[in-house]
């Protein structure tokens, strides 16, 4: 791509009889036949140019694409059932200067795609609800500017019969070379949700970033908040996709959101330490100023169907094999991961409280239930001892099944390693 180790180095290599011309024609050789294999030779730059017409079969590559920006949205809070929204929503307020900005959907690193050839969350919501009226206002920038339009927004919101808060980072905000100090809102966008949550009408929150956004006190006051990322060029589709129901959320959380920059880094896979947290104790391992626990576990997500687990049973032989069922207990079909994660709580070398050893994701028919079975050999139970070798010891260890790694609403059981 862009270094120049090879550009610099192999001159100088061959130079000095490190390299030979014969070990680099047969590197070249290779990748020229992985491109002629690849057939980028009978059309190297056709897809590249827009001046060319449009490659066979685009719709159904936009088509896969919204499949797979709304399967990647995290619905992570839905109050009161507020979403999906009914077929027939009326005045909708689309506040926030993530609403109508198709350029950022793609996010950094996105190849040959072309921002304005996506599909922003106001277009989207125009396809999917014709006759629905919507009233977008900016409010003010992604980052920098004034907070003048703030105004406009608390209008709009008040005139409205749902508000749909966009908000988030742009797509240079992430990527390589996108680090950032501070992980809140940027800009002025907290001071806009201050003030349209502050009047007290339900508020659906799109969150836009590439990683998690510190906002405890969105998370507090927002009716429903969809963790969105940089969909791609479905963008605005996907996205009312989701808000109508015509799909029901399945993403899942990949990482452990935290409440504050200063509980990074955080995961669910710590070790226990010689003193946890106690609230009735002072001098136990907790902060002061917020809980210990994260904003969402890792694997959280909500489904608009409602699932359940049983407490699982193990049968140890030459593998141990985990069973569980689950049940939607909803109205409707949806698709919900399973975890597995064990823990070994005596060991010579302190264990995490959880560790992740297979997942499973099962679609159900509303009323469906299934059994579910995990197998484990006896190596996935090994860790690295004292001497770092792999070690499996023996002794009692937990299993926990769950939909993610909140450790309140795991099932759990146990068994014994000879």
């Amino acid at each position: 791509m862009m270094a120049y180790a090879y550009e610099q180095g192999l001159p100088a290599a061959l130079d000095r009889g490190l390299a030979t011309i014969a070990a680099i024609d047969a590197a070249v050789a290779r990748v020229l036949d992985l491109k002629d294999q690849l057939g980028l030779f009978e059309d190297p730059f056709r897809r590249a140019l827009r001046t060319q017409p449009a490659a066979p079969g685009i719709a159904e590559r936009r088509a896969a694409a919204r499949q797979a920006a709304a399967r990647s949205m995290v619905l992570l809070q839905n109050s009161d059932g507020i979403l999906p929204l009914p077929k027939s929503p009326g005045a909708i307020a689309l506040i926030g200067p993530l609403g109508d900005a198709a350029r950022e959907m793609i996010g950094p690193w996105s190849a040959a795609g072309q921002g304005e050839e996506s599909a922003s969350v106001l277009a989207g919501l125009h396809a999917a609800l014709p006759d629905a009226r919507i009233d977008p206002v900016e409010g003010v920038k992604i980052d920098g500017g004034g907070a003048e339009g703030i105004g406009a927004a608390i209008a709009a919101a008040k005139a409205a019969d749902h508000v749909i808060l966009c908000l988030g980072e742009a797509a240079p905000m992430s990527g390589e070379a996108a680090s950032r100090a501070r992980i809140d809102l940027p800009g002025r966008q907290q001071e806009l949700a201050d003030a349209v949550l502050a009047l007290g009408k339900p508020v659906i929150v799109l969150l836009f970033s590439g990683r998690p956004i510190a906002m405890s006190e969105v998370f507090a006051k927002a009716a429903a908040v969809v963790a969105c990322w940089f969909p791609g060029s479905e963008a605005g589709h996907a996205v009312a996709d989701l808000l109508t129901g015509q799909i029901n959320p399945s993403g899942r959380l990949s990482i452990t959101w935290p409440r504050h920059v200063g509980q990074v880094p955080i995961a669910y896979s710590v070790r226990s330490g010689g003193r946890p947290e106690n609230p009735a104790d002072k001098y136990t391992s907790k902060y002061l100023d917020i809980p210990n626990s994260p904003q969402f576990a890792f694997g959280h997500g909500l489904s608009y169907a409602a699932f359940s687990l049983t407490d699982p049973k193990a049968t140890v032989g030459e593998q141990i094999v985990i069973e569980t069922i689950a049940t939607n207990e909803g109205e409707r079909a949806g698709t919900m991961p399973v975890f597995l994660f064990i823990r070994d709580p005596v060991a010579s070398v302190a264990r995490p409280v959880l560790e992740l050893k297979r997942f499973l994701r099962v679609t159900l028919e509303a009323g469906e239930w299934r059994a579910l079975t995990f197998t484990l050999d006896r190596a996935d139970l090994a860790f690295l001892g004292q001497d770092l070798k792999p070690v499996v010891e023996a002794g009692a260890f937990e299993v926990h099944v769950g939909f993610s790694a909140e450790a309140s609403q795991l099932r759990q059981t146990r068994f014994d390693l000879a």
